[in-house]
């Protein structure tokens, strides 16, 4: 806008200068030339003080106000993803509580797995596979018991305690594929066994194990105490 004034006065001046230069040519007397020139410089005056004006009133309207905005001197803020811990990952196959089972390892060798996979043969041929585990889970319930022998070799061929040990009938079978079967169920830490530490078949209820132990539950053709 600066400019533009500027170039309004230097025309208005130029013009001026055009008309004294003319008016000499054309042989105007000094006084004529006086007045004119006066009251040309007179308007030109009116019109640059005009000019001025208008040059004044747009610098002003394109001033900033004080005041009427501000400037943003906070730092914009970043997001932050919530931080979370990962809790440690606990595989356990146990479908009970450790605390509440009497068998605090299953670290045995092949050996023993046979002689469990055949005292459940023996035992519980007839049984289903639930049946044949809590079979072999009995004679794991004795071994982590004070009372009874501290290894599986011992205590299933503990004197008078399992009849086929007795009568001949473990040396005669072999495991099926339903006790190794259960062995698995067992070695994977399946335990409903109620820290039973014996069982009898279900053929009367009034008898020694009913007498003297405490009875826990019946599964198939076995009663179950500790």
């Amino acid at each position: 806008m600066r400019s533009k004034g500027v170039k309004i006065i230097l025309t208005t001046s130029l013009v001026l200068a055009v008309m004294f230069a003319v008016k000499l040519n054309n042989g105007g007397s000094s006084n004529d030339l006086d007045t004119n020139v006066s009251a040309e410089v007179s308007t030109a005056s009116g019109v640059t003080a005009g000019v001025t004006e208008v040059i004044s009133q747009n610098m002003k309207q394109y001033q900033p106000t004080q005041g009427s905005y501000e400037v943003n001197t906070m730092k914009p803020e970043v997001s932050k993803e919530p931080e979370t811990t990962e809790e440690p990952i606990i595989h356990n196959n146990n479908n009970n509580n450790d605390d509440d089972s009497l068998i605090k390892s299953r670290d045995w060798d092949a050996e023993d797995s046979y002689l469990l996979a055949k005292i459940a043969m023996a035992e519980a041929e007839g049984e289903d596979v639930e049946g044949k585990a809590l079979v072999i889970l009995v004679v794991l319930n004795r071994v982590w018991t004070d009372e009874f022998p501290g290894t599986i070799h011992d205590v299933i061929y503990q004197k008078s305690q399992f009849s086929p040990i007795a009568n001949g009938r473990f040396d005669r079978v072999e495991p099926d594929e339903e006790c190794y079967e259960a062995l698995e169920m067992v070695m994977s830490g399946w335990d409903e066994s109620d820290g039973a530490l014996y069982f009898e078949s279900e053929k009367s209820a009034d008898n020694w194990h009913s007498r003297h132990l405490e009875y826990l539950f019946t599964h198939g053709g076995h009663r179950f105490y500790k």
